[in-house]
């Protein structure tokens, strides 16, 4: 069968590259690995702000109401990459890791409109928490829909079904203790993912490097910052 796309094409395709007609039952496993293994790169990337596909990006609407500090994150999400409170005017929150997120909590600096964010298991999670109730938007990268015989193909199967291949014959050959061809597919395997990211990148935004007067103010500079010193 040819890799035309389909869940059964892939398979049979990943046992005629290795030439083995007893892999039926360890098959479906390569390609679950080799899904765990592209959704990890996507996000690796995606927090050196290196290019994305733009399709892994997604929108979902959440509501915080008043004295709220945590909401449920989609299912799918795979890390956050924006949350903005459509207020008047709307407030972007900044991203804290979770550690540090708790330091500003125990420090209680402020006081008013939530500034920043963080991911707690399968909640988001506002600091300070919400004075009013708000509605808001959390731009976030998703997970692939995995492939499986009830759910026979998504858009990189479609449009990239060499990743999902070399994927999986990256993760068939320390089964097969091959490691002969491990580089060979592993070399091949990246340069897919690769290509996704580059076929189907983000746009970027051209925008000008501008001084956060409000920023400086609140340090107790009158205008110059030195972005070397942080002084």
């Amino acid at each position: 069968m040819a890799l035309d796309g389909s869940y059964d094409g892939l398979k049979a395709s990943i046992a005629d590259f290795l030439n083995r007609g007893d892999l039926a039952s360890v098959i479906p496993d390569f390609i679950v690995l080799a899904e765990a293994q592209m959704a990890r790169r996507f996000v690796s990337r995606a927090k050196q702000g290196m290019d994305i596909p733009r399709r892994l990006v997604k929108r979902a609407d959440a509501a915080f109401v008043l004295g709220a500090e945590y909401v449920p994150v989609p299912g799918d999400i795979m890390g956050p990459l924006e949350l903005m409170l459509t207020a008047t005017p709307p407030i972007a929150l900044d991203y804290l890791e979770n550690s540090n997120l708790q330091r500003e909590k125990q420090l209680a600096r402020w006081i008013g409109a939530p500034k920043y964010y963080t991911v707690v298991g399968g909640e988001l999670q506002i600091y300070p928490v919400a004075d009013q109730d708000y509605a808001a938007e959390l731009t976030y990268v998703s997970r692939v829909a995995a492939l499986s015989a009830a759910a026979p193909a998504n858009w990189i199967l479609e449009d990239y079904p060499d990743a999902y291949l070399y994927g999986a014959l990256v993760q068939s050959a320390p089964y097969l203790k091959d490691d002969s061809r491990l580089q060979l597919w592993g070399t091949l395997f990246t340069a897919a993912i690769d290509d996704i990211c580059n076929s189907d990148p983000m746009p970027t935004e051209k925008v000008r490097l501008r001084t956060e007067i409000a920023d400086l103010r609140r340090f107790g500079f009158a205008g110059a910052y030195n972005i070397n010193t942080d002084s």
